[in-house]
């Protein structure tokens, strides 16, 4: 029993700690090297090297008059469902010059 409740609150604070790294930092940074075709059910997106499942919570958020399309600087920003799992929330386009100081 003790050693079920120490997992349970071990749990609950790795929980926490991952909500408040979602709400609390800056967001991913990278340019769209794979996006899904307009209409595509799939919803995978591959920016700066790491995949993202985007659903219909994904806010698409372009800049500019512009659609964003491979190779376009965005940030990726995240948060937690209420069953713990990670999502996508907003992809936005960012300001070409915030992914080219990455790779400096």
């Amino acid at each position: 029993m003790k050693l079920t409740k120490t997992v349970f609150t071990a749990a609950i604070a790795l929980m926490a700690a991952g909500t408040v790294y979602a709400h609390g930092h800056d967001g991913f940074y990278g340019r769209v090297e794979q996006m899904p075709a307009a209409g595509s059910a799939e919803q995978t997106w591959v920016i700066g090297g790491k995949t993202f499942m985007a659903d219909q919570r994904t806010h698409i958020d372009s800049r500019r008059g512009t659609e964003i399309k491979v190779g376009t600087c965005v940030k990726v920003d995240g948060d937690i469902d209420r069953e713990g799992n990670f999502f996508v929330s907003e992809i936005e386009q960012k300001r070409d010059s915030r992914c080219t100081a990455l790779t400096k």
